[in-house]
């Protein structure tokens, strides 16, 4: 039957995602829906909505992976179910692993519980060429997505050390509350980024502070999300002790509105100042291990400055670096089915009887079996 052919679901936030992964490595058939447009008008994800989102979704892109399957002529291959059981959304999770173990359940299958952060580290394993390289381990992981920032070792037999992570906001949450501050559209990460192109070229933009923290592979990025909020204060002449409560904020700015000058001006200091603390972190773990490579996973790694700060810490420090193309960033079931292939086959996971039932976790550390 060859390498092990498994379903995947994820619904750990707000995409649905249903993926036919073979390997852990070829990416028969996946599906995604997005839940933007229905969380947009909030300015963030709503979990219920979420959570009814999924229940509405789910269904059907599991039934447009299995007639592809069909159509391969593989559907009888499919050996097991990998699903999402945390981090994330409670109400997204249990919906995901409901409806996965009771597809399992009927057909005779095993299921398989799965960490949503081990899933975007495993991304970089994906290929969308026959023949691609795969990632070289030992390897330093970088997670940055909307709710993770994270730093970790791989070792060779896939087990994974947590060196350091946010102490506060992850990198995703300051890109998205700053971008809200900036009256930009949700999502925020990707319309701050790109209000930020707009700085006028060679313009001298001085990054926003970022705390420094205590361990040298944490990170704290509440702090930069204070300083945007003073700085668009001052550029609105707006007074510094006025409450800062979000409610009070969002009024405020909403009846003074920056101008597109501050608004660009802001949008690029937060940028250089996040993607220069990430730059710098994943420097200091690569001199720490000089074994290592370099993969990196998560939403904000679809970010072109990010990737081109890591790209060039990689070349400096000369370590290979893997990034999963776009669409393997953003959440997605593929990087799931990649993810239970090799808790299987370096044996630090194992099938589960989906009628036993799944336990969900909103947290779920990352390199350890039981959710802590």
């Amino acid at each position: 039957m060859g390498d092990r052919l498994l379903l995947a679901i994820e619904s750990s936030c707000d995409e649905s995602a249903v993926a036919l992964v073979r390997g852990g490595r070829e990416v028969l058939a996946e599906r995604v829906a997005s839940q933007t447009a229905i969380h947009a008008p909030f300015g963030g994800v709503i979990p219920e909505v979420a959570a009814r989102a999924h229940h509405e979704w789910l269904p059907r892109l599991l039934n447009d992976v299995l007639q592809e399957a069909e159509h391969l002529g593989v559907a009888g291959e499919i050996q097991g179910v990998a699903l999402t059981t945390g981090p994330g959304l409670v109400g997204s999770l249990l919906i995901g692993a409901g409806v996965g173990s009771a597809w399992a359940w009927a057909r005779g299958l095993p299921v398989l519980p799965v960490n949503h952060l081990e899933g975007h580290l495993r991304a970089a394993w994906l290929r969308e060429t026959v023949g691609a390289d795969e990632p070289a381990l030992p390897a330093i992981g970088l997670v940055v997505s909307g709710g993770h920032t994270l730093l970790v070792r791989i070792d060779r037999d896939g087990s994974i050390q947590r060196l350091g992570g946010t102490i506060d906001d992850a990198a995703g949450e300051a890109f998205d509350k700053i971008a809200r501050l900036l009256g930009a559209p949700y999502p925020g990460g990707a319309a701050l980024s790109a209000l930020a192109t707009k700085a006028p070229r060679g313009a001298r933009i001085t990054p926003l502070p970022i705390a420094k923290t205590d361990q040298p592979y944490d990170f704290s990025f509440s702090g930069v999300k204070t300083a945007a909020i003073r700085q668009a204060m001052v550029a609105n002449g707006l007074s510094d002790r006025s409450p800062w409560r979000a409610a009070t904020l969002t009024r405020q700015f909403a009846e003074h509105p920056l101008s597109p000058a501050a608004a660009i001006t802001i949008a690029a200091a937060t940028e250089q100042a996040i993607v220069g603390a990430l730059h710098a972190g994943v420097q200091r773990a690569l001199r720490a291990h000089p074994d290592c490579s370099l993969i990196v996973g998560g939403g904000v790694a679809a970010n072109g400055p990010l990737r081109a700060a890591l790209a060039s810490v990689a070349s400096e420090e000369r370590r290979a670096l893997v990034v999963p193309p776009l669409k393997w960033c953003t959440d997605n079931a593929a990087m799931i089915g990649a993810a239970g292939d090799a808790l299987l086959r370096d044996e630090r996971g194992a099938y589960q009887e989906p009628s036993a039932g799944l336990e969900v976790h909103a947290q779920w550390r990352i390199g350890t079996a039981v959710p802590i």
